[in-house]
C-alpha cells in the first residue's frame, strides 16, 4: 500500500516535470502561424521571412514549423544578426514538425564558444567533486543506439527462369538466403544489368517447390523478366550522417573532428584528431596507450541457441524457450539449424579435395561462369562414401565436419588472444547443401553454398587443416553431419535486448522467428517442440580489413604525396615505424594454432605496378634489410620461376655467415668476380683459389706448394700452368697443399701458376 502511493506521488511529479517543461518550452518558442497566414506555400513563405526577421530584431528565438504548414514550404535558415569573436548577434533555431517528424535547422553560425562558432551545442560538465562514477562503464554525453532489426536488406542475385507479368507469380531465384516476407526487391530486364523496365516489388509469399527442390517467392509483375535478371535492393542503415558541402575557401580539419587534451592516464582512441597528452598515457594492467585511430576486428563465436516451444508452419514461426538464449544475436540470412542429433545424418565418411588437389586422377578447379559470367564457382569436392545415405532430400539441408580439428570446440587447445574468446560449445560451420550427385562408383557429391563475390553452389569448404584434405597419395576420411534447418527471414519479433542481460530471456518475449520454408516442411525433419536450435556463425567469412584506402584520383601531384604518410616530426625516437606482431614467433608453436599455419601468409604483398618496390632515400646507421634469423633459422630470400615448383634461392647459414645460393646459373653480365677466396663444387668450401707467378727453383723437378689455409681435406682438382716446356704431374695433395713434378728440369726465371677447385 505504502509502495503504490509513494509510485502516485511519483507519477503525479513526473507529470508534472513535464508539464512545465512543455510550458516552458511554448514560452520560448513560437509557432510560424503566429506571425501571418500559413494556408499556402506563398503565404507560408513570405511569414517565414517576416518570422525570421522579427526574432532577430527581437533577439533571436525559437522558431516551430507547425503541422498545419504546407509540406512544399522549403525551410532555409539565412538570418543571423551582426557577430565577431567577442560579441555574436542574435540568432533563431527553427524547430519543424511536419509530418511528425522532427527537424532541426540551426543558426546558420551560432555562438561563438571555445573556439568554435556552431549552430547547436550539447555540453556535459562531469564535475562530481568527492563523489565517483559508478560501476565500469562508457559515460557519453550523447548516444545514438541503432538497433537494425527488420525492413532492412541486402540482397543481389538473379532469376533462374524467365518470368511473365501477372499476380502472385512465382519468381526462382538462384539463392534464398536473404529474402524474407514483406520485402521491397527490384527486378531488372537484362542478364546481370539495369536495363529498364524495372518491376518494384514487394514479397508476397515464400515457398519450397518440392519437384524441383528450389525455393521460390511469388510477387505482383507488370513486366516480364528474363533467366539471369538481377533482383536486387541494399539498404545503408547507418547511425550518423555528417555530410558537407563545401563551395568555399576554408580550412577544415575534419568533417568530423575530435580534439583530445590528455591529461591523465587511461586508454585513448581518437578518430580524426589531434592528440595531446601530459600524463604517461599508459596506465597499466592491458591498457593500450595512445591511439589516434583504433580499428579491431573481432569473431564472435557466442551466438543463439534455445529449444523449440512452439511451430506454426503455417506462417513458417518458430517459438524459442526461454532462458539463456543470446537473442541479440539473432539476423536475417543466417540459418536456423537443428541441434536434434536423431534429425541428423552421420552415416559414412566424406573426403575433401582441395580446387589445387588430384585424388583418383579427376581434378576440380574453380571457374568463372553463370549469367554474364559473373559467379565464382568455387573449386574442390565433397565426396561421400558409398554408404552415406544421400539423395536430392537433402538439398536445403545444411552440412558440416564433425572431426575435432575442424570444429572450435570449448577449452580449445589453439592459440587465441586478446578478444577471441574460447566458446562454451562447439562451433560447427553449417553450409546449405545445394546439389547432390551420385558417381559412378556408388559414391555421392555435395555442392555446398559458399560466398566469393557470388553466393553459389561450390565445391569444398575451407579447412582449419590442410592435412585433412585429400588427394591421391593422402585419402582422409571425415567424420561429417547433415542437419535439417531452414534460413531465417524474420527475426523483427524473435530479436531482444539481451546483450544487457547475459543473454537471458524472460518468457513474456514473444521470441518468434519466421524460417523459409524447405523440402523438410512439415515431416518428421521439421522442427518440433523440444528439439535443439542455434544460429550458428556464419561458415564463410571475408575477414573484414581494419584499414582500406581507395584513391580515385583523376590529376598528377604537385608535389609528392603517399598512401599513408608517417612523419615523425618529434624529439625522440620512435621504436618502429611500423610494427607487425603476432601470437606465433615460431615454427615449432604452429602446433598451436587451429590451422597449423603462421598469422600472415604474407606481410607485406606488393602487387602493383611501381618505379620502385622499395626504396631508402635517407641513411640508415645499421643495415637496410636486417635478417636477425632467430633460433638459427635461416632467412632464405626466393625468387620462383616460371617452371612450376622451381625456385632460385639466396640464404646465408646462420651459424658461419656464409652464403648459400641454389637454383639457376650465375650470370653476370659481362662483369668479374672480385674477392673470391675459393671455388667449389660441393657443400664443402674452397678456403683457397689460386698461385700466381710462383717462383720454381733453377734445375729443380720438384715443388711443394703449401696454402694459406688448410683445406678441409684433399678432395680438389689442380691445375698447374708452368712457364716453360715440360710435362706435368701432381703426384699428392693434402689439406696443406700439394706437390709438383717437372719432366724437365726448370730454367732459370722460371714460375707457374696454380688453381684449385673442389
Amino acid at each position: 500500500m505504502h509502495l503504490r502511493g509513494t509510485l502516485t506521488i511519483v507519477a503525479i511529479c513526473v507529470v508534472c516535470c513535464v508539464a512545465c517543461c512543455v510550458a516552458a518550452a511554448q514560452q520560448v518558442g513560437r509557432t510560424l502561424d503566429e506571425f501571418g497566414a500559413v494556408g499556402t506555400v506563398e503565404e507560408a513563405q513570405a511569414t517565414l521571412e517576416l518570422a525570421l526577421q522579427q526574432l532577430v530584431d527581437e533577439g533571436g528565438g525559437v522558431l516551430v514549423i507547425p503541422p498545419n504548414v504546407p509540406q512544399k514550404l522549403e525551410i532555409e535558415n539565412l538570418q543571423q544578426g551582426e557577430r565577431s569573436t567577442v560579441n555574436e548577434g542574435p540568432a533563431v533555431t527553427i524547430i519543424d514538425y511536419r509530418g511528425g517528424f522532427t527537424e532541426y535547422h540551426v543558426a546558420p553560425i551560432g555562438k561563438h564558444q571555445t573556439g568554435n562558432w556552431t549552430g547547436f551545442r550539447v555540453e556535459r560538465v562531469l564535475n562530481l567533486g568527492e563523489e565517483s562514477l559508478p560501476h565500469w562503464g562508457v559515460q557519453t554525453a550523447q548516444a545514438i543506439d541503432n538497433f537494425i532489426v527488420s525492413g532492412s536488406s541486402s540482397y543481389m542475385h538473379v532469376l533462374t527462369e524467365p518470368v511473365q507479368p501477372g499476380q502472385d507469380v512465382r519468381c526462382y531465384p538462384n539463392i534464398m538466403r536473404g529474402l524474407w516476407v514483406g520485402a521491397f526487391l527490384n527486378i531488372t530486364s537484362s542478364v546481370m544489368g539495369y536495363a529498364e523496365p524495372m518491376d518494384r516489388i514487394t514479397v508476397k509469399d515464400i515457398g519450397w517447390d518440392a519437384e524441383t527442390h528450389r525455393g521460390y517467392f511469388t510477387c505482383d509483375l507488370q513486366y516480364e523478366h528474363p533467366a539471369g535478371a538481377l533482383i536486387y535492393n541494399k539498404h545503408n542503415v547507418n547511425g550518423l550522417v555528417a555530410e558537407g558541402w563545401c563551395n568555399a575557401d576554408n580550412q577544415t580539419g575534419g568533417e568530423i573532428a575530435a580534439t583530445r587534451h590528455n591529461y591523465a592516464v587511461g586508454d585513448s582512441f581518437c578518430i580524426s584528431g589531434i592528440f595531446r597528452y601530459m600524463g604517461d598515457v599508459f596506465s597499466g594492467f592491458g591498457d593500450e596507450g595512445g591511439i589516434v585511430l583504433n580499428a579491431e576486428t573481432i569473431g564472435d563465436l557466442d551466438f543463439f541457441r534455445s529449444t523449440v516451444e512452439a511451430v506454426n508452419p503455417d506462417s513458417d514461426e518458430v517459438v524459442y524457450a526461454a532462458g539463456k538464449c543470446n537473442a541479440h544475436t539473432l539476423s536475417t540470412s543466417r540459418p536456423l539449424v537443428n541441434m536434434n542429433r536423431d534429425k541428423w545424418i552421420t552415416q559414412g565418411t566424406v573426403m575433401i579435395v582441395s580446387p589445387a588437389g588430384t585424388y583418383q586422377g579427376e581434378t576440380y578447379p574453380g571457374e568463372i561462369g553463370g549469367f554474364g559470367n559473373a559467379f565464382n564457382y568455387q573449386g574442390g569436392a565433397i565426396i561421400g562414401s558409398a554408404d552415406c545415405p544421400w539423395d536430392e532430400s537433402l538439398i536445403g539441408r545444411f552440412f558440416c565436419l564433425t572431426d575435432d580439428s575442424e570444429v572450435v570446440l570449448p577449452g580449445d587447445p589453439s592459440t587465441v588472444g586478446g578478444y577471441g574468446k574460447p566458446p562454451d560449445r562447439a562451433v560447427y560451420r553449417w553450409y546449405e547443401i545445394r546439389e547432390v550427385e551420385p558417381r559412378p562408383d556408388g559414391t555421392k557429391r555435395l555442392k555446398i553454398l559458399r560466398v566469393r563475390w557470388s553466393a553459389v553452389a561450390a565445391g569444398a569448404p575451407n579447412l582449419f587443416d590442410a592435412e585433412n584434405y585429400t588427394a591421391d597419395d593422402h585419402e582422409r576420411p571425415l567424420q561429417y553431419a547433415i542437419a535439417p534447418g531452414g534460413w531465417v527471414y524474420d527475426v523483427s519479433r524473435g530479436w531482444a535486448r539481451t546483450h544487457q542481460t547475459g543473454g537471458v530471456l524472460n518468457w513474456d518475449h514473444p521470441r518468434t522467428i519466421r524460417i523459409t520454408p524447405s523440402g523438410d516442411t512439415g515431416t518428421r525433419f521439421d522442427f518440433a517442440p523440444g528439439d535443439e536450435i542455434e544460429q550458428p556463425v556464419g561458415p564463410d567469412p571475408w575477414q573484414p580489413r581494419p584499414l582500406r584506402i581507395r584513391q580515385f584520383d583523376q590529376i598528377p601531384s604537385t608535389m609528392p604525396s603517399a598512401s599513408i604518410e608517417v612523419q615523425q616530426l618529434g624529439r625522440v625516437q620512435v621504436p618502429y615505424g611500423l610494427h607487425i606482431s603476432g601470437i606465433i614467433k615460431r615454427s615449432e608453436q604452429l602446433d598451436r594454432r587451429k590451422d597449423h599455419k603462421p598469422a600472415y601468409g604474407t606481410i607485406i604483398h606488393l602487387n602493383a605496378l611501381a618505379d620502385y618496390g622499395m626504396e631508402f632515400n635517407s641513411e640508415v646507421t645499421t643495415a637496410a634489410i636486417m635478417f636477425r634469423q632467430p633460433d638459427d633459422r635461416v632467412q632464405p630470400i626466393v625468387w620462383r620461376t616460371n617452371n612450376p615448383g622451381s625456385a632460385s634461392i639466396l640464404q646465408v647459414e646462420p651459424s658461419n655467415g656464409e652464403f648459400a645460393f641454389r637454383g639457376g646459373d650465375i650470370d653476370t653480365r659481362n662483369n668479374g668476380l672480385q674477392g673470391v677466396r675459393g671455388i667449389s663444387r660441393t657443400d664443402t668450401p674452397a678456403r683457397n683459389l689460386r698461385g700466381i707467378d710462383v717462383s720454381v727453383p733453377v734445375g729443380g723437378t720438384e715443388l711443394q706448394v703449401t696454402f694459406g689455409q688448410a683445406e678441409d681435406d684433399a678432395t680438389y682438382a689442380v691445375s698447374v700452368t708452368p712457364s716453360w716446356m715440360t710435362a706435368v704431374a701432381v703426384p699428392t695433395k693434402t689439406t696443406e697443399g700439394f706437390t709438383v713434378q717437372f719432366g724437365t728440369a726448370a730454367p732459370e726465371g722460371a714460375r707457374l701458376d696454380w688453381v684449385i677447385v673442389r
